[in-house]
């Protein structure tokens, strides 16, 4: 049987959305300041909400998940972690109320681990890269 090709999802900080919701944020604090003359400490609070944000945008941090014939890797900017396959007794998938996927590894040896949701790709595709190499996914939602 031919194993399917290697499954890598990348991520930056800097895309279209991100600057569509931190420019979109940008305009509400100015339209606070100029149009409704907003008080200077909630627009002070609403301008250290948005700053992560900015801040995230300007580091662009990177990422990543991959999955190969024989292990399921990821890292977010300096952390990161490696499993391979052969430990996984299954994987639980959820999408959550706010619609952001929610993915739990499920080891034979070990405590299980959270894949972070920024190397998260959308929709099913990391659970047909898994069960592609006999890995079970347990999806929720």
């Amino acid at each position: 049987m031919q194993m399917p090709d290697t499954f890598t999802h990348r991520r930056t900080s800097r895309n279209a959305t991100s600057y569509a919701l931190v420019g979109g944020a940008i305009v509400v604090l100015l339209v606070m300041i100029v149009w409704l003359e907003a008080h200077p400490l909630i627009v002070a609070l609403f301008g250290v909400l948005i700053a992560p944000a900015i801040w995230t945008i300007m580091a662009n941090t990177e990422a990543k998940l991959t999955v190969t014939d024989d292990a399921i890797s990821w890292q977010v900017g300096a952390r990161g972690d490696e499993v391979e396959l052969s430990d996984i007794d299954y994987m639980r998938a959820r999408t959550a109320l706010d619609l952001s996927q929610r993915v739990a590894l499920f080891r034979h040896s070990g405590p299980k681990l959270h894949i972070p949701g920024p190397c998260l790709p959308s929709g099913r595709q990391l659970d047909e890269a898994l069960g592609a190499r006999n890995v079970t996914v347990k999806r929720l939602f």
